[in-house]
């Protein structure tokens, strides 16, 4: 969903150069000094000032369809910068419409989505914070400003600049405690590190120790391209795609079982006791390996590790996850309770309203669901994790 700078198009096709000052309105200038007060320049990235433009709009509201009756909630919406990034997800970046986005919540009866930014996230100037920092600076007060303007429609999810620990953990901090970001969005590697990789636990310590919530903060995992670093004396990063598939056919759900792999193999889970997941696409490829990761572990620490997984991770539906794959996942004794709805608008292909209409309305016509866990998929589920952060 969404596309971040929509107005980034003119820029990037011109390369407009940037001369200061060029943030010319009082929220453009309080933007820029809460950036240089982080030490974030925004100036860096040639398109700020259409950023900052888009941002401004994103700010004026336009006329919504009636939400009357909608109930459901959203829990995986990807925004897009279409200009900068023309593959996102690993797919041809969708063209994202405000527009578009409200037609498909009132057609799929959804009255709030969880924004998030798909991958590859800030990260598109490979080994280059300062790039990386303040585009995802950008990115986090764009999603602000939506959620600012349509507070009863969206929430959004913060992005981090990871793999710089340091400036990841000083931009959480930011938009969970400035810009009222109901949690963080993660991808499955960053420049080629997964998720429990050692260097990452600074990041995750401060999470879980957050004092932004009295709740447990909530990070949303998104699939990247599979990368990996090779030992050439450099560290040279490489797209690890092993097949001739797109990355979006086949490869963005192994993404997802390697990082929550990694996640509990090295006890990240486990450790850090107050964080909650949101595993993408029922778990991708994840379910049908967990029984084998596990055996690996004494009973006992299957047992726990089994639980972590029942307790902290809620899965969302993105996808056509119905019926086979989520009753896969249930006969881990997970419960119907941590199943929360995603939609992937505008990811689908043809990005179809009806087709998004469809996976959702799956989950009301399964057999094994019965009418009480199917409203928990639609809308309680979520209520109960994000709770206060969701109002």
């Amino acid at each position: 969903m969404l596309a971040l700078l929509t107005c980034l198009v003119l820029l990037l096709a011109t390369a407009l150069a940037q001369d200061a000052p060029f943030f010319n309105t009082s929220r453009g200038t309080s933007i820029y000094a809460a950036a240089k007060a982080d030490g974030i320049d925004l100036t860096i990235l040639p398109f700020a000032t259409a950023a900052l433009e888009s941002i401004e709009h994103a700010y004026i509201p336009i006329a919504l369809p009636p939400f009357s009756n909608a109930s459901r909630i959203d829990v995986h919406v990807p925004t897009w910068y279409h200009a900068l990034v023309p593959t996102t997800g690993q797919s041809p970046t969708p063209n994202w419409t405000l527009e578009g986005q409200f037609n498909m919540m009132q057609t799929v009866n959804i009255r709030k989505s969880v924004l998030s930014i798909s991958s590859p996230g800030s990260t598109v100037y490979v080994d280059d914070e300062a790039k990386a920092t303040a585009l995802a600076r950008l990115l986090n007060e764009y999603l602000a400003a939506l959620s600012r303007t349509y507070p009863s429609h969206f929430a959004f999810f913060a992005v981090t600049p990871l793999p710089y620990v340091d400036a990841a953990i000083k931009e959480a901090r930011y938009a969970l405690e400035r810009l009222g970001a109901a949690g963080v969005g993660l991808l499955s590697n960053h420049e080629g590190y997964y998720l429990g990789n050692p260097q990452f636990q600074p990041f995750f310590s401060f999470l879980n120790s957050s004092t932004n919530t009295s709740a447990n903060e909530i990070i949303f995992v998104h699939p990247n391209e599979p990368c990996m670093r090779v030992p050439d004396g450099n560290g040279s990063l490489i797209i690890a795609n092993p097949t001739v598939y797109p990355d979006g056919l086949v490869e963005l759900y192994f993404e997802t079982a390697r990082t929550f792999m990694d996640l509990t193999l090295t006890s990240t889970l486990s450790t850090f006791s107050k964080l909650n997941f949101i595993v993408p696409h029922a778990g991708g490829s994840f379910p049908s390996i967990i029984s084998r990761m596990l055996s690996r572990l004494s009973p006992a620490a299957f047992t726990a590790q089994l639980e972590v997984f029942k307790q902290r991770l809620w899965w969302d539906t993105a996808g056509p996850t119905f019926p086979y794959q989520v009753k896969g996942l249930l006969a881990y004794g997970i419960g119907t309770d941590k199943l929360v709805l995603g939609t992937d608008y505008s990811y689908v292909p043809g990005a179809l309203v009806q087709v998004y209409k469809g996976f959702a309305d799956e989950v009301g016509e399964v057999d094994f669901l019965n009418a009480t866990e199917k409203d928990g998929v639609y809308h309680s589920n979520a209520e109960k994790l994000f709770g206060a952060r969701l109002r």
